[in-house]
């Protein structure tokens, strides 16, 4: 057995050697191909210290100890494959988005083509951009904000995301457009709409369904930035033809891995996020916001509704959350949210402040007591070096009995984080 093993371990060192080789061809290449492959490494490592109160769904989540995450990695590669089409292919290592089993693997977390359509046209100019883009697309109602995901979090100004952050990434086509314009308070507008499917693997059983969804924004001369977003799906009919276990449901509506953990939870689950909404017949209309007051100081805001004709339920047939469901019901599900954050630099471009205030509320019909779910969030940055982030931040969440958390009751706790970027 040892043999065999040490055998095994030998040709796991070869092949990720080889990939390893291939990867620093790829990266050498860049200036072989005339700059027509643009690579970034990102890294992450981060610590938590957090628990929730007594009362939680589960009993292992109260008592908790403190620990290091797993290492996170991406390599993000755009590729010009001439001059109107374009690649772009995110590969990574991040455990808190598909981190389902103690495997370490490099997986795909996006990729896609995007057609330059008025340049394959004869008709580009520089105020105009028009793209096609297919592959697996970045579903949200989100504008203006960056959020962690996998290693890639400089973005964020803080460690955690939201817990009403409606995004993912899922097959399908999308168009974008934007248009600057001259002498005006309004400098630029913005357009996309896309359709996917409710997975980021394959599923053509029936009765599966459509994601649609758009976002329209505009930017100004003074700092304000303003963008609705919307999201429709039809994915309802699956539940009276397949299993519970087997339904594919909107994957934005759960949001994207988050970095807070418990015990009693997969790495990749969503347990922190708002959970009350499936994502089967949903919809959602946001609006977002962005100020710039000053090099130092920025705001951001977002607020909406959403609601879906499903509900999870218990074992009773009651609505419940994500984390205790275990089937489907058409009963109408609802909440109204809203957030907002602010960054402001103590030192230019060195050390910051930022804190984020997100709030959800179960408006679904028959529904009393305790309805909110709020999470405050409180941060310090320090760009120790270009592109070398040191991050710490303390969270808490509270969590009513009929809200739309998942943990069953109030946590909180202490995170931090270093982050690298190789641009």
């Amino acid at each position: 057995m040892t043999t065999i093993k040490l055998i095994q371990s030998t040709r796991t060192l070869f092949s990720a050697s080889l990939v390893a080789i291939g990867l620093t061809s790829q990266l050498n290449a860049a200036e072989f191909f005339d700059g027509r492959v643009d690579a970034k490494v990102m890294l992450m490592q981060g610590f938590q210290s957090i628990e929730a109160d007594a009362g939680a769904f589960a009993s292992d989540n109260v008592a908790m100890d403190s620990g290091f995450q797993r290492l996170r990695f991406n390599l993000e590669l755009a590729v010009k494959i001439n001059d109107y089409v374009t690649a772009y292919v995110d590969l990574g290592e991040e455990p808190n988005d598909f981190g389902s089993d103690d495997q370490f693997e490099i997986s795909q977390d996006l990729g896609y083509i995007d057609l330059d359509i008025l340049g394959l046209a004869g008709q580009e100019t520089e105020d105009t951009k028009w793209l096609f883009r297919a592959g697996n697309i970045v579903s949200t109602v989100f504008d203006y904000r960056g959020y962690s995901d996998g290693a890639a979090v400089q973005t964020n100004p803080l460690i955690g995301n939201s817990p009403i952050d409606f995004v993912t990434a899922e097959s399908g086509i999308q168009t974008l457009w934007s248009q600057k314009i001259s002498n005006s308070v309004i400098t630029q507008i913005n357009a996309d709409v896309g359709i996917s499917v409710p997975t980021f693997f394959e599923d053509y059983a029936n009765d599966r369904g459509y994601n649609v969804f758009g976002r329209g924004s505009f930017n100004t001369n003074f700092g304000l930035d303003l963008g609705i977003g919307w999201f429709a799906s039809d994915l309802g009919d699956q539940v009276s033809n397949r299993p519970f276990t087997e339904i594919q449901t909107a994957g934005l509506i759960q949001g994207d891995g988050d970095n807070y953990n418990f015990a009693a939870s997969g790495a990749n689950s969503r347990d922190t996020h708002a959970g009350l909404l499936p994502g089967l017949n949903a919809n959602i209309l946001q609006i977002n916001a962005q100020y710039q007051i000053s090099d130092d100081t920025l705001l951001r805001a977002w607020a909406g509704v959403a609601k879906d004709d499903y509900s999870f339920v218990d074992n009773t047939g009651k609505q419940t959350v994500a984390s205790q469901a275990v089937a489907y019901q058409e009963i109408e599900s609802q909440i109204q949210y809203y957030a907002i954050e602010a960054t402001h630099y103590l030192t230019p471009n060195s050390v910051y402040l930022a804190t984020r205030y997100s709030s959800i509320t179960n408006k679904s019909d028959n529904i009393s007591g305790d309805k909110d779910l709020n999470r405050l969030q409180l941060g310090l940055g320090w760009w120790v070096a270009d592109n070398t982030l040191l991050k710490t931040e303390y969270v808490k969440q509270t969590e009513g009995a009929s809200s739309a958390g998942q943990i069953g009751s109030d946590w909180n706790g202490i995170t931090a984080e270093i982050s690298v970027l190789f641009d």
